[in-house]
């Protein structure tokens, strides 16, 4: 009897089969890395491991160094003014200097990175520790001068996932603040903004079309809308989608699409995943036409989108990171995340100077992602 596959399942194995043929770089235009595969409990998982270590616009969702030293360096000068811009680079430099050092000794700058897509936030299953330990195994075998590394890691997320990672040697390294939220619970919509967002929703002005709505030819325009929010008015260190991902969307709903459509023209998208198994949902992907008023509420809308899908699904909201006082008040409640790290089959000089660099994170770098986020 013939049984399809949950497409899912299909719009990953694609994803994976043409990454391992032509590069993270066919998905993402700064992400220059080989992808390969591994087994995990019955299913291929991409394993990403960077090419070009030195290159300074590889996106953080490949390049740990982009991870935990430029992205960083690059939100704290985004943020002042350029009066103080040039006290703070040189300052950076006295403080990066050392950990960029620790970092290159440690080799987690070349770190074979488990079940990656190449997304902000990755989305697991909560595999058991036995299924890790032989995954381990597998990728301790591959990639004997490699560091393994596993981003997206947060116990509110994944709490038996977590677990298996510690029972079997893994380390975890603070990576950001992320916000999580549960719609299915009355007190999600109690919020002030939260009711007026979807309000604002509601109100046709702007029309929201559906995935099955969207067409090839507006790929350029769902593109642009993206690169303005995230690219250009954030960093060039996002992830930076090529034309040929959001078609892998439209085609195979890797991503499901949404999009906002004003006066005729498109003007904001959404692209939203799922992982019924562990029941959450995120969003990898969104922008809007930055150039248009604030009132508007493109963002608004497109969150409030966000929070309305995932209750109509019943699965909980990651909001990833970012935008935190924005989050804070619709609800989202901010945990650390962390990237998890296995280097136990590697040189002494490399764990111990890996054993340095997370001590300082886990010292220092909790306290100033909340100072950050205004926490």
């Amino acid at each position: 009897m013939h049984t399809s596959l949950p497409p899912r399942v299909v719009a990953d194995a694609l994803w994976l089969l043409t990454a391992r043929s032509r590069g993270g770089q066919h998905w993402l235009n700064n992400a220059t890395c080989t992808v390969n595969a591994i087994e995990i409990a019955g299913q291929s998982q991409p394993v990403s491991l960077l090419e070009h270590q030195s290159k300074w616009q590889e996106s953080y969702v490949a390049s740990p160094r982009s991870t935990w030293l430029r992205y960083p360096r690059q939100e704290i000068l985004r943020q002042v003014s350029p009066a103080w811009a040039q006290a703070i680079k040189l300052g950076s430099c006295a403080i990066l200097g050392p950990l960029s050092a620790l970092l290159k000794a440690s080799k987690l700058d070349q770190a074979a990175i488990v079940a990656n897509h190449l997304v902000s936030t990755n989305l697991y299953t909560d595999w058991s520790a036995n299924e890790i330990s032989t995954a381990t195994d597998k990728l301790q075998s591959t990639y004997p001068q490699h560091p393994l590394m596993m981003r997206n890691i947060c116990p509110q997320v994944n709490p038996e996932l977590t677990e298996s990672l510690l029972s079997t040697g893994w380390q975890l390294f603070p990576s950001r603040m992320i916000y999580l939220c549960d719609p299915q619970q009355a007190s999600a919509w109690k919020h002030n903004h939260v009711r007026q967002d979807a309000r604002l929703l509601d109100n046709t002005e702007v029309e929201v079309l559906t995935h099955e709505a969207l067409q090839m030819q507006d790929i350029a325009v769902l593109q642009e809308l993206y690169r303005q929010l995230f690219i250009d008015k954030h960093s060039y260190l996002n992830p930076d989608f090529s034309a040929a991902f959001f078609e892998l969307c439209l085609e195979t709903q890797f991503l499901e699409m949404h999009a906002l459509r004003w006066q005729g023209r498109l003007v904001g998208v959404i692209g939203m995943y799922t992982h019924h198994e562990n029941g959450w949902l995120t969003t990898p992907l969104i922008g809007y036409d930055t150039s248009l008023p604030k009132e508007l509420g493109l963002y608004r809308r497109l969150m409030a989108l966000l929070l309305k899908t995932a209750r109509e699904k019943k699965l909980k909201l990651h909001y990833s990171s970012g935008a935190s006082q924005f989050k804070r008040a619709r609800g989202g409640t901010p945990h650390l995340e962390y990237t998890a790290i296995y280097n136990r089959h590697l040189s002494t000089t490399a764990v111990q100077s890996a054993r340095i660099f997370g001590r300082l994170l886990s010292t220092f770098a909790p306290a100033l992602l909340k100072k950050a986020d205004g926490i």
